[in-house]
This record gives structure tokens, C-alpha cells and sequence, in this order.
């Protein structure tokens, strides 16, 4: 009955005039522009009411972004965070800006932010045609742009713009415009490190953001779309044309007279310096913090968010920074290797047991050397990987005390057909034990074990104790620290050095502690991620005669007159060369080399190998760096404890005469068996090798950005051998 009077009432409406009024009403909207903003506006506002209850809970915005603190671990501040290279920022009050600087963010990315509720119908609908028509824009608001800062950056999902939306309208009802405003413009991205407009003002005009002009303004405002792309110094033409674009949208919506608009347009762009130098202490080590901070959950949900909110959330970051550690590592560098031309120096410093990062030293010029050569860079470790051989070696039941032949020029079956040469040519080691030969670095002993028990089993156990996947595979070189893929770098080595002193717990390497907001409440703290890779036995065993490499072997310069396990490390050509030991308070990892590979034949009148500036680093550092702390033994243990087998190498071919070998050297070159090497020796075996059948080696590209990912940046900077 009801429904048939309902359908009576309708039958009766004045259809044809309300089809002609929604015709008239939209063809009006479509070319009356103030009544098509008020009609988008007010649909936008409708929206956001509606959607404002399913909101999810939203950050307090009250506190305006901050600078976020780095203290060491010793509660002493290392530096803040948020402009490039001043990494200081401060967060300006809208009502001291000018408006012309207000309005320009304004007129680059929402200039109906005052009169909407969060969303812009208009603006979407003009940014999806203008996409189609192959010019890609944004139709966001700075509403809708805070809530992707903040809560939805990274969400890849279709229902991100949903999400994104109903955040929007909540903050469009828990704050003013104004309050949202000046958040954004303290928080947004400009490029080259610089987050918020104090930093963006300061990094491209070197002026506080009160002085900039309506074209400077403009400029800053445009880049938002594209920090990185529109730079002004690279890209002038493309930037601007976009600076233009914003006056222009200026100039009609009034908020620019037409005078300042033509002197805004005259203006030449005039922009600072880059800034290369860094006014951080362990420039190095600061910029591992950031790296690792974008992987923490607790800063938000991807990578672009957790670096927002690291640079512009005010918090406290208790980092594992040692002070006397690292001042120990600069002061030893600088004595050592600090003269302009001398090779570049990367050392880490790592707790054993817990991993913590108690130094990161990537080089002394961070100017010139800002790519990390001490975490990102992956370089050979020649003689410095013996130990992971003599490591598989004890998994596989083999007594150290087995002897072999360490007769150098000795062809090793399963190694080719090419003899095995001991650094320098030495030829009368005659047979000696692994542990013997382990603390003189004889490369003919170690190939030979290394066949005994295979590659595989020497790379599984590099790897369980933190040596990258990329850096190994199952190929013979492998036995002499000849790496494929990435290398590996100063921490790396240090890190795996490290579970020798804890009893064969591995610990991954940690540069962040704690993080607290500024009301005191810890948002992260660290939890030590540790492994056993080894039995206390196992590295009892490999103790002993890595502190005889120290004591009276080929890293005797390394000696701290306390307990030292270490080995020294020299690629071929002298062109990388390493130092890694422990003692049971700190491992450090200390390599020497150009960052594009080239032989170190004279440096300072000598050739640069493991004994020589890395072992004297590492001595230096390490001295200094255990100042007042008391001594502590290494773990050691009996092979007898094990219950291992004694074996005799290969007997090998008869070592050939030297006629033989000037045409048939081997194609490795390991470490060094003497640390007083003359410099003729050297030059000797270089030449010698370069009259045969040389490894394929691959150099080292140019070293990568700061902006580079570190896995990208270790493939770049390999130094691959070719096993013979």
C-alpha cells in the first residue's frame, strides 16, 4: 500500500525540469571557475566528514619536528641530524616566514589548502587527465602529502590513497591550517640530504628561510615534486621552468603584485656551494646510524618513512660509539698514513660476544672519502681468510699439528697444474705443522689443506661466521682469501675476528643502542642478534696460533703487550692489505689500499703489506684503545680436546728448477713470510708472475655516492681474482 503511494509522489515530480536544473547545474560548474571550486571543495569536505570516524589513530603533532641527537655510548653528543653537512636543524614558526615564502608552497602544491577539508576534488581530477595525457602530476594535499609522510610512505597496496585519506581527515580535525602547514614545510624532503626549509634554505642559498626571495622561494617549493631530479645544479633549464610555473601560479591567484612578479622572473639563480665538508664527529659512523635507522620498524613502516621521521622527529639515539676508540683509530691513521698521497685507511672496531660498533673509520679526508670504505666497500682478503681454511679444516676432524710440505713452487693436485708460490719466491720451508705454517702465512701449506678438505666446506665456514654469501664461492683461490662477488670490507672481517675471542659466538654488528622520543619513552632498543658458528674447543685451538702471528710471526708490528689473536692479509701486487685481530675486550679490522686498486710497491719507501702500516695501525689503535682496561686471556684449548686426526699432505710434484718457473708461476700471490721484505723482493715476484699467465683481475669501479644502497655499492667496488 505505502509502496504504491510512493510510486504516485514520484510519478508526479517535474522530471524534465530536474534533468534540464542538473544539466544547467553542471555545465555550469564546468565553466564557472569560482563556482567549480566551491562545488569541489565542498564534495572534498563532505568526504573527509564522512570518512573522519574510520580514521586510525593519528601521532601527536603538537611538537613541531625536531633536530634528532647522536650520543655515543658514552652519553657524550657525537652531532644532530637534519641539515647536510651542518646536520643541525631548526624548526622555524610559520608566522616568521614572509608571505611570499608561505605562498609559494602554497602555489607549487595546494593552493586551496585554506579552504579545503584535506582532499581536493578538483585538483584529483585535473591530475588524473593531465597523467593521461602523459604529463604526470599530483593531486594530493599538503594534507594528504603529511599523512604519507608520517603514516602511509611505502605502502604499496591500492588501498594506500584510502588509507592515506582517511589519516588526512583526521589530522584536518585535530589541527589548524596552520599548524599543518608549518609541519609540513618543517618536515618536507628538498634534496642533497636536507629535510625541512631551514635546511633546504640554507643547503642551495646559504641564507636562512626569512631571506629568501619569492624566486628562491619558488625554487624550494618546486623541487618538492622531485628533490633529487629538479636540482638546480644539474638540471638548471628543467628547474627553472618549474621555478616559472610556480610564479606564475602565484601571480593569479594574487598572492604575487605583477612588478614582483617580473622581478622574481629576472632574477638569476644564484646558489651556494655544495657542502662537502661535514661538521659531524665520525662522519663515517653517522652515516652507518642512518642507514641502519631506515631499516627500524619502530620509525615507521618503509624506508622513506623511518628516514623522515629520523631526521625530523626529535629523538635521542644512544649509539655504541666508542670516543677513545675512535680518536685512537684517527690518531693512528693520521701518524701512519696521513700524508696527502698516502693510500686510504678503513678500520671497525666491534665488541666480541655482543657486536656492537664501538668505531667506523672509512678514511681521514670524509670530503673526499664519503663513500664508506670501511662497511660498504668489498675488497680481497688474501692471507687475512686463512683462518676460515684452518676453521674447516678443525670442522673436518684435521689435526693442526698434520704436517705438509711447505716447500714453495710445489704443484698441489687438486689445485691445477700451476705451482703454488709462498709470498716473495721464499722455496725452503720445508714440512712444517698448520699451525706453523698459519703463523708464517705459507701459502703452499694452506692450498694444500684446502684441497684436503674441499672449498665448500672452507666457504660454509666463512660464511657462518658473517662473511658475505657473494663474497665466496667453491673454487680454489678461495683457499688464499682470492674472493668472487663483493669482497669484503673492515667490519666484516673485524666481525667474524670476533667470534674467536667469543668462545665462537658470532654477533651481527649494531651501531644503534637505544632510541627515546623526547618525553623520555624508548621507542627501540637493541637486542644483540648472536649465533654459535664454533665450539669453545674449536676456537681454543685457532687462538693459539693466530697470537704466534702477533708474537712472532707476520704481524708482529700488531703486538699491544697484552693477548692478541690476528692474522695479516696481502693481495697480489701489494694491492689490498689487511690486519684483523682480537683481543677479548675489542676486534678491529684494519685495511690499506687505494680506492681505485693499484699497487702499494713504495709508500713512505716500503711495500705495503699485512705486517707493515696495518699491523702498525692496529698495534697503535689498540694500545691506546685498552688504556686502563684490565688484561684479559684469550680462550685457548688443546687439539687433544677435539678428538681430531693427524694427516699428511699431498706429496705434490717435485718443486720445478727456476727455468721452469719463469714460465709456470702460480697464479696467487699470498701473504708475506717475513715483515723485513726489502722492496727489490717484492719488485722480484711482481715481475716474475707478470711474465706468465697473470689471474683475470677486475679493478674496482670509481667509489659510489653516499646516496648509493650498500649492496649496490659492494658490487661496484670488488676486486675479483680468477682461481688458476
Amino acid at each position: 500500500m505505502w509502496l504504491d503511494r510512493w510510486r504516485g509522489r514520484l510519478r508526479r515530480l517535474p522530471w524534465r525540469n530536474i534533468a534540464l536544473g542538473t544539466l544547467i547545474f553542471f555545465l555550469a560548474v564546468a565553466f564557472i571557475a569560482p563556482l567549480r571550486r566551491v562545488v569541489s571543495l565542498a564534495v572534498g569536505n563532505v568526504v573527509l566528514f564522512v570518512a573522519s570516524p574510520l580514521a586510525p589513530k593519528t601521532a601527536d603533532f603538537s611538537q613541531a619536528p625536531g633536530t634528532t641527537r647522536l650520543v655515543a655510548s658514552d652519553g657524550s653528543v657525537i652531532g644532530d641530524l637534519g641539515l647536510n653537512g651542518i646536520r643541525t636543524m631548526a624548526s622555524l614558526k610559520l608566522e616568521t616566514l614572509p608571505e611570499h615564502v608561505r605562498n609559494a608552497f602554497l602555489a607549487a602544491e595546494d593552493k586551496n589548502f585554506y579552504n579545503h577539508g584535506g582532499l581536493d576534488p578538483a585538483a584529483v581530477t585535473r591530475a588524473a587527465f593531465s597523467t593521461l595525457r602523459g604529463n604526470t602530476q599530483g593531486g594530493s594535499t599538503i594534507t594528504q602529502q603529511l599523512a604519507k609522510l608520517n603514516y602511509t610512505a611505502g605502502e604499496k597496496t591500492i588501498f594506500r590513497k584510502v588509507r592515506e585519506l582517511l589519516y588526512a581527515s583526521k589530522l584536518e580535525r585535530r589541527y589548524t591550517k596552520d599548524e599543518l602547514l608549518q609541519r609540513y614545510i618543517n618536515q618536507v624532503y628538498f634534496g642533497e640530504g636536507a629535510y625541512g626549509l631551514t635546511a633546504g634554505a640554507r643547503t642551495f642559498f646559504a641564507v636562512p628561510p626569512e631571506q629568501l626571495s619569492a624566486s628562491q622561494a619558488a625554487i624550494l617549493a618546486g623541487k618538492i615534486r622531485a628533490p633529487e631530479t629538479l636540482n638546480p645544479r644539474t638540471q638548471l633549464r628543467d628547474v627553472t621552468r618549474r621555478r616559472n610555473q610556480v610564479l606564475v601560479n602565484m601571480q593569479r591567484e594574487g598572492w604575487l603584485t605583477e612588478e614582483a612578479y617580473k622581478v622574481a622572473l629576472a632574477e638569476p639563480i644564484t646558489l651556494a656551494a655544495p657542502s662537502r665538508e661535514d661538521g659531524r664527529r665520525a662522519p663515517h659512523f653517522v652515516a652507518f646510524v642512518e642507514r641502519e635507522a631506515k631499516t627500524l620498524d619502530a620509525l615507521g613502516g618503509s624506508p622513506e618513512t623511518r628516514a623522515s621521521q629520523l631526521f625530523t622527529g626529535g629523538y635521542k639515539v644512544e649509539t655504541t660509539l666508542d670516543n677513545k676508540v675512535f680518536d685512537a683509530t684517527v690518531a693512528a691513521v693520521q701518524t701512519r698514513l696521513g700524508a696527502e698521497n698516502d693510500p686510504t685507511t678503513a678500520v671497525a672496531t666491534v665488541k666480541p660476544g655482543d657486536g656492537a660498533i664501538r668505531s667506523l673509520f672509512g678514511g681521514l679526508d670524509f670530503a673526499k672519502t664519503q663513500f664508506d670504505m670501511s662497511s660498504l666497500s668489498g675488497r680481497q682478503a688474501g692471507s687475512a681468510f686463512k683462518p676460515f681454511v684452518y676453521m674447516a679444516a678443525l670442522q673436518d676432524k684435521i689435526d693442526p699439528r698434520s704436517t705438509f710440505d711447505g716447500s714453495s713452487g710445489r704443484v698441489i693436485p687438486c689445485y691445477g697444474d700451476k705451482p703454488v708460490k709462498n709470498y716473495a719466491g721464499e722455496d725452503g720451508a720445508g714440512r712444517m705443522t698448520v699451525d706453523d705454517a698459519l703463523a708464517q702465512s705459507v701459502n703452499v701449506v694452506f692450498v694444500d689443506l684446502g684441497c684436503q678438505i674441499g672449498p665448500q666446506k672452507v666457504v660454509s665456514a666463512a660464511r657462518d661466521d658473517g662473511i658475505p654469501k657473494d663474497a665466496t664461492t667453491a673454487q680454489g683461490a678461495v683457499f688464499l682469501g682470492g674472493l668472487d662477488g663483493e669482497g669484503v670490507n673492515a667490519l666484516e672481517m673485524a666481525s667474524a675476528f670476533a667470534t674467536f675471542a667469543a668462545r665462537g659466538v658470532y654477533a651481527k654488528p649494531y651501531a644503534i643502542a637505544r632510541i627515546t622520543e623526547r618525553g623520555g619513552k624508548v621507542i627501540y632498543e637493541h637486542k644483540p642478534q648472536t649465533k654459535r658458528v664454533f665450539s669453545e674447543g674449536e676456537v681454543g685451538v685457532i687462538n693459539t696460533p693466530l697470537q704466534r702471528v702477533v708474537k712472532a710471526g707476520t704481524g708482529k708490528a700488531a703486538a699491544i703487550g697484552r693477548p692478541v689473536a690476528g692474522k695479516t692479509g696481502t693481495t697480489q701486487n701489494n694491492v689490498d692489505a689487511w690486519f684483523v685481530g682480537t683481543t677479548p675486550d675489542l676486534a678491529t679490522g684494519v685495511w690499506v689500499g687505494y680506492a681505485q686498486p693499484k699497487p702499494m710497491r713504495s709508500v713512505h719507501g716500503r711495500p705495503v703489506t699485512g705486517g707493515s702500516f696495518p699491523a702498525m695501525i692496529f698495534g697503535d689503535l689498540m694500545r691506546a684503545a685498552h688504556q686502563g682496561v684490565p688484561v684479559h686471556p684469550l680462550h685457548t684449548a688443546s687439539p687433544d680436546s677435539l678428538g681430531l686426526r693427524r694427516i699428511s699432505g699431498s706429496g705434490g710434484d717435485e718443486a720445478p728448477t727456476e727455468e721452469t718457473t719463469s714460465s709456470t708461476e702460480m697464479t696467487v700471490v699470498g701473504d708475506e713470510t717475513s715483515t723485513t721484505l726489502s722492496e727489490d723482493d717484492t719488485t722480484t715476484t711482481t715481475e716474475k708472475t707478470k711474465t706468465t699467465k697473470p689471474p683475470s683481475t677486475t679493478t674496482t669501479t670509481q667509489p659510489q655516492s653516499p646516496t648509493t644502497t650498500a649492496d649496490d655499492a659492494k658490487k661496484q667496488s670488488a676486486t675479483t681474482t680468477t682461481p688458476p
